[in-house]
């Protein structure tokens, strides 16, 4: 490369220039976004510490926050703690008496028995025809008739809420086997059952009527020998339609009866978690908070990488119009034929370029006085190109530019 062909610039310096230019305006910065917050509250501060960092190889500013709240803040905030803390306590030992409550499970032996059948004395009559049933057997049929019709739509419902409730329970990720899928499974089969009680109970109360009903239909398309044994029929409808509705009475109270027994074992169980979570549900421990602040915008680091390329680039342009004119001139020398270029007639020379087939120079005729001149040298040429040079008389050499490639 030639003498003058401009130097490569040092872009890994100007790289790491660029890099500590850019580290020192992180640091202004970070120390602009750290200003000491002072509120009615407390005060919040800044603490820096030099940490040798092993993946730079030098010491990093290590950044700590610092709360300090005033006296009477710290005061409230102990209090605070003091009073959660007393909860959490208070709740915990009541756990283990929440677990002894719902360890075992319910067990209904211990209330009143449901009450879903009627026991009606039965009344015949000598004068009815077969076709005629007794008392009971009506009322029987009945409640049967009533529940059915109850079952037939509702029990394919439950069996829906069932598989709904244990579908949504999977989702959920609760399965078979755990405490709180037993628990929903258990609360719906409850409620089930409750209903399912109900019905009975509805099925029981509307027996009676359905059955008086039933039976007067059989009574009057039946065949009757004498109007007194219709009497007798009707009086025996009567006093067992009357017996049924005290029984029917006695049943209801029994029923209520055990649902109350229910509810209040049912409270009793979920007293102690409902203590728990009473307690629990208190006020929660809050600190005070800080107001934020306009942080510092971050400002550029110095360009060093890209003012370097862009003085290589100056240079190169430089130096390319220096070689575009050193072209011109040589060939502007060559539409000249000969010219002398011997090396002794020449003064102050200087290389301008080496990278052609001949060497090209900046010099000056020594009977000339700050003319500069530019060239090749007649020596040079003689020993690559000897028909481009031709002696003069004189004894000094000349060059045919005209010949020059």
């Amino acid at each position: 490369m030639s003498k003058n062909t401009p130097a490569p610039p040092d872009y890994a310096g100007a790289a790491n220039a660029q890099a500590q230019s850019s580290r020192e305006v992180t640091e202004q910065q970070t120390w602009a976004n750290r200003p000491t917050i002072n509120t009615p509250f407390g005060q919040q501060t800044w603490e820096v510490t030099p940490t040798w960092d092993p993946s730079t190889g030098q010491y990093i500013n290590a950044w700590t926050q610092n709360t300090n709240l005033t006296p009477e803040s710290q005061a409230a905030l102990d209090s605070q703690m003091r009073l959660q803390q007393g909860r959490s306590n208070l709740a915990e030992g009541l756990l283990g008496r929440a677990q002894e409550e719902y360890g075992q499970p319910m067990n209904w032996d211990q209330f009143t028995q449901l009450q879903s059948s009627l026991n009606v004395p039965e009344y015949q009559s000598e004068n009815i025809q077969r076709n005629v049933g007794n008392t009971p057997d009506y009322i029987k049929s009945a409640e049967d008739a009533i529940y059915g019709q109850w079952s037939a739509r509702q029990e394919p419902r439950m069996q829906q809420e069932s598989e709904a409730l244990r579908t949504r329970l999977y989702n959920m990720g609760v399965k078979e086997g755990d405490a709180r899928y037993d628990q929903e499974m258990q609360r719906l089969a409850q409620d089930q059952g409750d209903a399912r009680q109900q019905a009975q109970y509805q099925a029981t109360i509307g027996a009676g009527a359905e059955a008086q009903r039933m039976q007067g239909m059989d009574v009057q398309s039946g065949n009757f020998a004498n109007s007194a044994a219709q009497q007798a029929l009707q009086q025996q409808l009567a006093l067992g339609s009357q017996r049924f509705g005290q029984q029917q009475t006695a049943a209801g109270f029994q029923n209520t009866v055990r649902q109350q027994q229910i509810a209040e074992e049912m409270q009793r169980r979920g007293f102690s978690l409902n203590e728990i979570n009473a307690i629990l549900t208190g006020q929660q421990v809050g600190m005070p908070s800080m107001p934020g602040f306009n942080a510092a915008n971050r400002s550029e680091g110095v360009q060093a990488l890209q003012a370097a390329g862009m003085q290589s680039q100056d240079a190169w342009n430089a130096y390319n119009a220096q070689q575009q004119a050193t072209q011109g001139t040589l060939s502007g020398l060559a539409g000249g034929a000969m010219m002398f270029s011997d090396r002794r007639l020449k003064k102050n020379i200087r290389l301008l370029s080496d990278e052609g087939l001949f060497k090209v120079y900046e010099y000056e005729y020594i009977w000339e006085d700050g003319r500069k001149s530019v060239g090749v040298m007649a020596d040079e040429v003689i020993e690559k190109l000897p028909e481009a040079v031709w002696q003069h008389p004189s004894g000094y050499l000349m060059v045919d530019y005209a010949r020059l490639p």
